[in-house]
């Protein structure tokens, strides 16, 4: 005897078949809403990171990190040379960082001994650029950046320029050296403070003169041949 199939499934199986399926996650439309609010999110992360970068990169930040990228260009992969140099750019930088809470004249400094050995030991260039970035970067470090900042930077730059001939072409001492470097840096820099500040001025030179000098000429003294000669090797 034979029994008619029924066109439609038992509602039992059908069940079970249903519960047996895969079942796979549902994915967003990809219609304009959802590309409106994808922009919208990138947008927004794109300007918070620009907030950070913003906020990271200070001026102090920058300026040395454009000493680092100096130090790495002018010496390559020599590292002896790139941890010497960056490490006296860095003594030099913040060497003058006391002047942020004790507001006095930076006579106390070690700019000039990094340019004189910078420039001495790897020519002219390497010296007018090692003047002038850390002397720029030592006075916004100590937040002292006013009008003279620029001849500051000129007069270590030509002192650091010079700083390789007076000692191997004029065969000079290092100490020598280093009290020329004083009397270009003061020539320059000195003259234009006069000029812009006026009698009143003169009591501060010649405070900075005299404690600037005897300074650099301990520094000089006790480590510029040792400096000058491990830079050399």
């Amino acid at each position: 005897m034979f029994f008619k199939k029924s066109a439609r499934p038992n509602a039992a199986v059908s069940s079970a078949a249903a519960k047996l399926r895969p079942k796979f996650p549902a994915f967003p439309s990809l219609g304009n809403g959802f590309v409106s609010s994808s922009a919208h999110v990138l947008l927004r992360q794109a300007i918070e990171l620009l907030r950070n970068l913003r906020h990271a990169l200070k001026p102090k930040t920058v300026f040395l990190l454009t000493i680092a990228l100096f130090v790495v260009i002018v010496f390559g992969r020599n590292i002896k040379d790139i941890l010497l140099v960056g490490v006296l750019a860095f003594v030099a930088s913040y060497s003058t960082i006391y002047k942020r809470t004790i507001h006095v004249p930076s006579a106390v400094e070690m700019v000039t001994f990094g340019t004189v050995i910078t420039g001495a030991a790897y020519g002219p260039l390497a010296g007018v650029l090692f003047g002038v970035f850390t002397t720029i970067a030592s006075e916004i470090i100590s937040s002292g950046v006013d009008v003279n900042t620029l001849f500051y930077a000129i007069s270590r730059g030509i002192a650091g320029g010079l700083a390789q001939m007076m000692i191997v072409g004029f065969g000079w001492g290092v100490v020598m050296a280093g009290m020329a470097a004083l009397v270009i840096f003061h020539v320059v820099s000195d003259f234009i403070y006069v000029i812009s500040g006026g009698i009143e001025a003169v009591p501060k030179i010649i405070y900075f003169i005299i404690v600037n000098t005897l300074f650099n000429l301990l520094v000089f003294s006790f480590f510029g041949n040792l400096l000058l000669g491990f830079a050399m090797l």
